[in-house]
């Protein structure tokens, strides 16, 4: 299931160490847990790829599916 495009249209996601908080609006957001600590998350039209300390990058399409790019 793709993400909802309140997520992807406001365009926001935050990086807090292990977590990534991907935000609908200013105040509402979902968390992606991960193992590593993460160094740069950037939207990709209607998807995040999310980019490891370790150099691994991962580009989910929803909250829970990824694929490692």
């Amino acid at each position: 299931m793709p993400w909802d495009l309140k997520y992807s249209n406001f365009g926001i996601a935050k990086i807090d160490r292990k977590n990534v908080k991907v935000f609908s609006d200013p105040n509402n957001y979902i968390t992606i847990g991960l193992v590593d600590e993460v160094d740069n998350a950037v939207w990709t039209g209607g998807e995040l790829n999310i980019t490891l300390k370790n150099g691994e990058v991962r580009r989910y399409s929803d909250r829970n599916y990824y694929i490692t790019i």
